[in-house]
């Protein structure tokens, strides 16, 4: 009996055999199949694993495609709410808008009948046009340019300092109060009586000493015009007087309405505008009385201001402000009849302070 003790060739061959039979098969042809299916069998579950995870991929990405699509919806969502609600609140405002004006309408009651050629009424806190007529016509405006002559003086303030008067400051058609050349003034007492009487030489006066000659001030009362964004505005003088040239001033009622707003603003024009009267005392020592010609002042306890003008290009003219129950408001007229000015001018008045 051979063991493999006594053969190591046999025990050799033994060794090899099992071990082809553990890795191979060796020749079994059963056993070689059934490795190959087992192989494919793992071929197999690797390829399902590859697709379930390209599945998931692509689950992955709809999902990320999906949140994307709602975070852009919301976003939509979002601006189309903001958007009703902005239409909303506009339709809110206007519906009160509406409301406020039927209001309004009901207190004032209707609007004044009026001769004017040209007219506006303004509430100078927010600058809404109440009533107009022709209000951007082009034209003259007469004395009711002393608005503007009275606001470059006080704004160059130093209103207590003396004016000597010159002889071209004495050269000027009426109305005239009579100013001799030397006579000596304080620019407040030449401003309030011109305000108040609507003395052309004394805007003379004001003009030749604030800017040296007539024609330099009237380029100061363009400029600051233009500063006010005044389009329809240009003066040649500091009274509204026709021109001895062919170049004349104008203006409308609607430019001159921002003109009365911004001296409205000032201290020393309101407290000289609402004067009914006032003693100009020359110097020496005899007084002048002088009665404001803005009869509204008189009639109309709510009016309190602002200035007269008459030319035959630009008809009566008055500029008038008033106040009632913290309501301020300012209405223009030109080219009005004699009689018609202080009754446009005081019935729009009263009529806009209603409400």
């Amino acid at each position: 009996m051979i063991t493999l003790r006594q053969s190591p060739s046999f025990r050799r061959a033994l060794l090899a055999s099992l071990l082809c039979i553990s890795i191979s098969g060796c020749g079994d042809p059963k056993r070689e199949q059934q490795l190959q299916w087992r192989e494919e069998e793992i071929e197999a579950k690797a390829a399902a694993i590859a697709k379930r995870e390209q599945d998931f991929a692509g689950e992955k990405q709809m999902i990320a495609q999906a949140k994307a699509d709602i975070a852009a919806r919301e976003v939509a969502v979002e601006q189309l709410k903001k958007k009703l609600e902005t239409q909303l609140a506009e339709e809110i405002e206007k519906t009160k808008k509406v409301r406020r004006e039927i209001e309004i309408k009901n207190l004032r009651g209707s609007i004044p009948q009026i001769t004017a050629g040209r007219c506006i009424v303004i509430d100078p806190e927010n600058d809404d046009v109440l009533f107009e007529k022709s209000p951007d016509q082009r034209g003259a405006i007469a004395s009711t340019t002393k608005i503007m002559t009275g606001l470059l003086v006080v704004e160059a303030g130093d209103l207590d300092k003396v004016v000597t008067i010159e002889l071209a400051d004495t050269q000027c058609a009426p109305v005239r109060i009579g100013l001799k050349v030397g006579e000596q003034y304080t620019r407040r007492m030449l401003l309030t009586a011109m305000m108040v009487k609507s003395s052309n030489d004394i805007a003379q006066a004001l003009a030749r000493d604030n800017a040296g000659s007539v024609a330099a001030f009237a380029e100061k009362m363009d400029a600051r015009a233009q500063a006010l964004g005044l389009k329809n505005t240009h003066f040649v003088n500091p009274h509204g007087l026709p021109s001895l040239t062919d170049e004349n001033p104008y203006s409308t009622a609607r430019d001159l309405a921002m003109i009365a707003k911004e001296a409205d603003k000032l201290p020393d024009i309101r407290a000289i505008v609402r004067l009914q009267s006032f003693k100009f005392v020359k110097p020496d020592g005899k007084s002048i009385d002088l009665a404001n010609t803005n009869r509204v002042l008189r009639t109309a306890s709510y009016c309190d201001g602002m200035k007269t003008g008459y030319t035959e290009a630009a008809g009566y003219c008055l500029v008038a402000t008033g106040e009632r129950n913290g309501r301020r408001r300012i209405v223009v007229i030109l080219n009005d009849s004699h009689e018609g000015v202080w009754r446009d001018a005081q019935a729009l008045l009263d009529w806009a302070l209603k409400a």
